[in-house]
């Protein structure tokens, strides 16, 4: 979203354009897209996983008439794309089956992988089954990456599943969980993708659930996170001077989006950040339990993918409408009403909507206090008295 706002600010491309061809605009509008954990095992052991995965499979996963059955509702439901992931999808022996499923319902089937099962015969069979794309999740350089996410030679598969995906003409994407100990290694990596043809680099914040919990302090802090997203902005119009087409993508942290307005408008001007407040404004702020949905192996759903400790509902008995009507659900639906301390004054509320709950339940007991991510500064989300200036987004 960085690298399509950018070019939006440039003028490069309209508004209108950008919200009609992206699934971002707007997102409460829509069905919701639904992140699937299909499994909970995986053959890595990465301290930043929100699953918590485990080393093997559990009893109580769905089998495969269960699993197409909650396909099945899904696409009754409206939803449109479906994001498999885990764990490691691919452990799933019927994972290639599912995705056929979902195609033929007309559901747009992606995978988020660590890569280290693809090679280009698998690659071809998700082709195939209609796999629209693969994220595959990178950490660092070979060494910090294998080190960090718990397999010898995952790098190397990794980019071995870049590769294959190009080959047989699956769009892929890397994604990176940003924190303190791999802060340094974003360009590296970025490298990778641009070298392998990945079509969106996605640089993720740190979100505390399942082993992140334990990673408090390896969380950037907010001036950190607001270099870091400099960076990024800066690679994003260094890219499109270039012609590059790989999509740069910051997520798990909706005041970045907000951070980048204000950096907009002192860069290009108030005009252009009417561009981009009416397209952040369109997509509506954070939308667990609206605009995403997670269901995990059992099929119970949760609000987004980090967030286990609350359940709206489960597939395997009711359907989607039923799981939305949820009273956490309407909670969600309402949350600007019940947000509490700077989230609460916040004069972007419509553009953030206190970014993520499950943050602010984690690092203050209650889910509707403010997201201690947040990269705003206090002065920042005044809301500033008609003909004065905001301050500055330069820091």
């Amino acid at each position: 979203m960085v690298s399509d706002l950018l070019e939006v600010a440039q003028r490069r491309q309209s508004p209108d354009e950008l919200a009609s061809r992206s699934a971002h605009f707007p997102t409460h509008a829509r069905a919701p897209v639904v992140v699937w954990n299909v499994c909970r095992h995986c053959n890595m052991k990465c301290p930043h996983c929100y699953a918590a995965a485990t080393t093997t499979s559990a009893q109580n996963d769905m089998d495969t008439m269960e699993a197409i059955g909650v396909l099945e509702t899904l696409a009754q439901g409206g939803v449109k794309v479906v994001i498999f992931s885990g764990g490691e999808p691919l452990l799933r022996r019927d994972i290639v089956e599912l995705i056929t499923h979902a195609t033929k319902l007309g559901i747009a089937p992606h995978l988020s992988s660590n890569g280290s099962l693809i090679d280009v015969g698998v690659a071809s069979r998700l082709k195939a089954a209609g796999l629209a794309y693969v994220g595959v999740s990178l950490d660092g350089t070979a060494q910090f990456n294998d080190t960090y996410r718990g397999m010898t030679g995952g790098f190397r598969l990794a980019v071995r599943a870049l590769k294959a995906c190009r080959e047989v003409g699956i769009r892929t994407g890397v994604r990176l969980t940003l924190t303190r100990r791999n802060a340094s290694q974003v360009n590296a990596v970025l490298s990778v993708a641009r070298r392998h043809g990945a079509a969106r680099f996605y640089v993720s914040h740190l979100v505390y659930a399942g082993r992140a919990l334990r990673l408090l302090d390896d969380d950037l802090s907010p001036s950190e996170s607001r270099s870091a997203l400099l960076a990024l902005f800066h690679l994003g119009e260094e890219l499109l001077s270039m012609g590059e087409s790989i999509r740069l993508v910051s997520g798990g942290n909706d005041s970045a989006g907000v951070f980048l307005l204000r950096y907009v408008e002192e860069r290009y001007g108030r005009e252009a950040g009417a561009r981009i407040r009416r397209l952040l404004a369109l997509r509506g702020g954070n939308s667990a339990g609206q605009g995403i949905l997670a269901v995990d192996s059992r099929g119970r759903v949760h609000p987004d993918q980090f967030w286990r400790g609350v359940t709206l509902g489960n597939l395997r008995r009711q359907s989607v409408a039923e799981v939305l009507a949820s009273p956490v659900a309407s909670a969600l639906r309402d949350r600007v009403s019940r947000l509490t301390g700077r989230c609460g004054t916040c004069a972007y509320q419509d553009l953030c909507r206190g970014s993520h709950r499950e943050r602010a339940l984690a690092a203050h007991g209650d889910m509707w206090a403010p997201d201690p991510a947040c990269v705003l500064e206090d002065a920042e989300i005044q809301r500033a008295a008609p003909g004065t200036d905001a301050p500055s987004a330069r820091r």
